[in-house]
C-alpha cells in the first residue's frame, strides 16, 4: 500500500499480493490488523526534520516501497516515479529521470538520497535500477522549508536498502526479456554482532533498447553499515557508486508534413498539419558514434547522540563526485526545401563535485503537557562544477534512409558555439522546525528556512577568445505552518500554507543576464485526508491544492526582445488514492490527478500574450489502476495494471499537444523454490503514444512498443 493525498479518478487496476503461505520468502502483502499501515506511520526524511510520519505531516506524501516495486515490476525509477499519484516521468537524454508534478517540470522539484540533497537536482537525477532501493519518497507542493531552494513543486527523496540489525539474508533478482533486456541484481544483509549490520546490493541491467543501435548498460552499487556505539550513540555510514552507458541514445521522433509521412499517426496534433511517421517508429537519427554516459559516486555519514531529556544531536556529512558525458546529434527539424531532417550536434561534459554537512539538534519532550517536537540546525553545500559546452551542426538525413554519419572533430568550423564553464556555489542555511500537539488529536506544525547562496562563474569562450566572469549572492526565506487533526484512529484531516523559493534558472549554468535576476518566489495552500480503516482493507488519502509561482521570466510586450522578469504561473487540482482488500485474495487499487495548470501572465518573442496557456510536458489528468487475484489453491497470483495519461503540450505557445494515451500491462507470479516467478507483459495493445517532449518543441519520444518478461526474485 501506498500513501498520497490525491486526485479523483476513474479507472481500475490490479495489483499482485507476491506472498502468502508456502514457501515464498519475500515479504507477503498484509490485508489484516488494527495498526494504522506502516506506510503512513513509519518516519521519513523527505516532510520534515522532526521525524514526522506521513500521517502526521500536514502535506501529501507518497512513498513507493520495496513490496510495490516488486509488484508492480517497476524496473527504474521513471517507472517507480509514474507510478505515483500525479507524477509523471520522462527519459530526456540530457536529463534522465526527470519529473513533472503539480504542474511543474524539471528544476522545479528537489532530489536527494537518503535525505542528503543536491543544489541544482536537473543536473543530478538519472534513471537508476530500482534493484538498489528500500523505498522512494515523494513530498508533494512546496518544500523548500526540508529541501531548500528550488523545491517548489515537490521533492524525491531516494531510499537505499538500508542493513537490518536482527537477520542475515541475502537476496537476488534475474530477468529476461524483449529487445535483449536483462537484469541481475543481488544483495547481502550480515549483523555484525548484536548492534551492528553491513548490507550492499548490487545491481546490473543492459538493452538492446526498443530503437535502432540504441544499446544501454547500467550499474549499480548501494552498501552501509550502522553501528550502535553505545546506549546513547548511534553512527551510520553508505557509500553508492551508480554507472550508466547509452550508445547512441535515442533523441525522441521529429515531426514531418503529413503528406511526406508513409503511416501518418495521430500521437501529436499541430497547428501546421505536422505528424509523427509510425513507420519510423524504430528510427534513430543520432549520429552513429553519438554516446551518452555518467559516474556517479556518493560517500554519506550519519551520528547521533542521545544528550537525554529528549534532546539529541546529530551531524550528516554527504560527498558527491559525478562525471557525465554527451556527444550526440539530439535535435531534427525538417526542411521542406530539401526534404531533409537539419540536424544539431551537442558536446557537454560535466565534471560535478559537492560536499555538504548539516548539524541538527532536536528535542522530543512535552510543554505544558502537551508532546514538542522541534529541530533547529545549520546546513552548508560547497558545490564545484566544470562543463565543456560545444554546439553545432552536422549533415543532414534522409527521413527514410538516414546516413547517420559521425561526430564532428572540435572545431570552430564544426561548432559555432564553444565554451567551457566553472561554477562554484556555496550555501549557507539556517532552519527550524516544531510540531506541537495541541492535543492528542491535534498536531499543529510550523518551519523556517533562510539560505545565502553564493555563486562564483568563469565562461570561456574559445571561438571569440573571450573569458566572462561574474559572482552573484542571493538570499533566500522559506516558510510553512499546517496543521493536522485526527478525526478517529486512522484517519486524519490536514491542511497546510507554505512560501518556496526557486532560481528562475540553472544557478551552475547561468549566464551573466540570467544571474542578475532576482530569485522566484511561490505559494502554495493544500488540505486533504489520510485514512486507513476496514482493518486496513480499505487505506484512502485525497488532497486539493493550489500552487503559484511569480516573477518566471517573460518577454518585455514593449521589447520583446529583451527578456525580464514579472511572468506568473498557477496551478489547481486534486489528487486521489486508494486500496482495497476486500478478501485476502483480491486487491484493487487506483491513483489519480487532476488539474488546471496554466500560465498567468506571460510573453513570447514576439510580445504576444500566452495568459491562459498550459506549461509543457503537464498533462491535465493522469490516473494508474490495478487488480489481483491470488488463488486460494495455489501460489499463484495474476494482476493487471492499466496506465491513462491526458494530453500535454510541448511548447508554451500549446500549438503542438501530445494526445492522450492508455497502455496496459498483466502479470502472473507463481511462488517456486523459495522465491517468486513473474511473466509479465507491458503494454499489450502495443499502444503507439507520445510520452515526452524533447528540448526542441517538434520532437517527442514514443513510448515502448509491447514486450515480455521474465523475472525470478529471491530472498533466504
Amino acid at each position: 500500500m501506498r500513501l498520497s493525498a490525491m486526485t479523483a479518478a476513474a479507472a481500475m487496476v490490479a495489483a499482485t499480493a507476491m506472498a502468502d503461505d508456502g514457501p515464498v520468502v519475500l515479504d507477503p502483502v498484509t490485508v489484516e490488523g488494527d495498526a494504522v499501515p506502516q506506510e503512513l506511520t513509519e518516519e521519513n526524511k523527505t516532510g520534515s526534520y522532526v521525524g514526522l510520519a506521513p500521517i502526521e505531516t500536514p502535506a501529501a506524501v507518497d512513498v513507493v516501497t520495496e513490496e510495490e516495486i516488486r509488484e508492480k515490476g517497476l524496473r527504474n525509477l521513471i517507472e517507480v516515479y509514474n507510478s505515483a499519484p500525479g507524477v509523471t516521468s520522462g527519459n530526456l537524454p540530457g536529463e534522465p529521470g526527470v519529473v513533472s508534478m503539480r504542474g511543474f517540470s524539471r528544476a522545479a522539484n528537489g532530489y536527494s538520497v537518503d535525505g542528503a540533497r543536491a543544489v541544482d537536482p536537473l543536473l543530478v537525477s538519472r534513471n537508476f535500477d530500482s534493484f538498489n532501493f528500500e523505498s522512494i519518497e515523494i513530498l508533494k507542493g512546496p518544500a523548500s522549508v526540508i529541501h531548500g531552494t528550488g523545491a517548489l513543486a515537490g521533492a524525491i527523496n531516494l531510499v537505499t536498502k538500508k542493513p537490518v540489525e536482527d537477520e542475515a539474508f541475502v537476496e537476488g533478482l534475474m530477468s529476461f526479456g524483449s529487445f535483449d533486456t536483462a537484469r541481475v541484481g543481488a544483495g547481502v544483509n550480515q549483523p555484525l554482532g548484536t548492534k551492528a549490520a553491513a548490507r550492499s546490493t548490487l545491481s546490473y541491467s543492459r538493452s538492446d533498447g526498443y530503437v535502432d543501435d540504441t544499446d544501454s548498460e547500467t550499474v549499480g552499487v548501494t552498501s552501509g553499515i550502522t553501528v550502535e556505539a553505545s546506549d546513547r550513540l548511534s553512527l551510520s555510514a553508505a557509500f553508492d557508486y551508480f554507472h550508466d552507458t547509452f550508445s547512441t541514445p535515442y533523441q525522441g521522433a521529429p515531426l514531418l508534413p503529413r503528406g511526406t509521412a508513409i503511416d501518418p499517426s495521430d500521437v501529436v496534433s499541430t497547428a501546421n498539419g505536422f505528424v509523427v511517421d509510425e513507420a519510423l517508429r524504430d528510427r534513430n537519427y543520432n549520429v552513429a558514434d553519438g554516446l551518452m554516459k555518467s559516474d556517479t559516486f556518493w560517500f554519506r555519514t550519519d551520528a547521533t547522540y542521545d544528550l537525554g531529556g529528549g534532546w539529541k544531536i546529530a551531524n550528516e556529512l554527504s560527498i558527491f563526485d559525478a562525471d557525465r558525458f554527451w556527444a550526440n546529434s539530439e535535435d531534427f527539424t525538417f526542411n521542406a526545401g530539401t526534404g531533409l531532417f537539419d540536424r544539431t550536434t551537442t558536446k557537454i561534459t560535466h565534471d560535478h563535485r559537492f560536499w555538504s554537512d548539516r548539524a541538527t539538534v532536536s528535542n522530543d519532550d512535552e510543554i505544558a503537557g502537551m508532546r514538542n517536537r522541534f529541530a533547529a540546525g545549520y546546513e552548508f553545500i560547497a558545490t564545484e562544477f566544470g562543463s565543456v559546452r560545444r554546439f553545432g551542426n552536422t549533415t543532414s538525413v534522409d527521413p527514410f534512409a538516414p546516413s547517420r554519419g559521425v561526430f564532428p572533430d572540435d572545431t570552430p568550423a564544426n561548432f559555432a558555439t564553444r565554451q567551457n564553464f566553472d561554477s562554484s556555489v556555496d550555501t549557507h542555511a539556517v532552519f527550524v522546525e516544531d510540531a506541537l500537539n495541541v492535543t492528542d488529536d491535534w498536531l499543529v506544525v510550523g518551519g523556517f528556512r533562510y539560505e545565502r547562496i553564493a555563486l562564483e562563474r568563469r565562461i570561456d569562450d574559445l571561438n571569440a577568445g573571450t573569458v566572462t566572469s561574474f559572482d552573484r549572492t542571493f538570499h533566500s526565506t522559506s516558510w510553512r505552518v499546517g496543521s493536522v487533526y485526527d478525526l478517529a484512529p486512522g484517519t486524519a484531516v490536514f491542511a497546510q500554507y507554505n512560501q518556496a523559493v526557486i532560481p528562475v534558472t540553472t544557478l551552475l549554468l547561468s549566464n551573466l543576464a540570467r544571474a542578475s535576476f532576482e530569485l522566484s518566489t511561490g505559494q502554495s495552500v493544500e488540505a486533504g485526508v489520510k485514512s486507513a480503516f476496514w482493518d486496513d482493507r480499505l487505506v484512502a488519502t485525497a488532497s486539493v491544492y493550489r500552487v503559484e509561482q511569480e516573477d518566471i521570466l517573460t518577454r518585455d510586450p514593449a521589447n520583446p526582445a529583451l527578456t525580464i522578469q514579472g511572468g506568473s504561473q498557477r496551478t489547481v487540482g486534486f489528487e486521489v488514492d486508494v486500496t482495497f482488500a476486500p478478501t485476502d485474495n483480491w486487491r484493487f487499487g487506483i491513483n489519480g490527478a487532476l488539474l488546471d495548470a496554466e500560465f498567468t501572465e506571460l510573453a513570447d518573442g514576439a510580445g504576444r500574450s500566452l495568459a491562459g496557456n498550459r506549461p509543457p510536458n503537464v498533462p491535465d489528468h493522469t490516473v494508474n489502476a490495478f487488480a489481483s487475484y491470488r488463488l486460494a489453491s495455489l501460489p499463484l497470483t495474476f494482476r493487471v495494471d492499466a496506465r491513462h495519461v491526458g494530453s500535454s503540450f510541448t511548447d508554451n505557445a500549446n500549438t503542438i499537444e501530445m494526445a492522450r494515451y492508455t497502455v496496459f500491462d498483466a502479470a502472473a507470479a507463481y511462488d517456486v523454490g523459495g522465491g517468486t516467478l513473474t511473466l509479465r507483459g507491458r503494454n499489450l495493445t502495443d499502444a503507439f503514444y507520445a510520452n515526452w517532449s524533447g528540448y526542441s518543441a517538434t520532437q517527442v519520444f514514443i513510448g515502448a512498443p509491447r514486450s515480455v518478461d521474465l523475472t525470478y526474485e529471491i530472498r533466504f
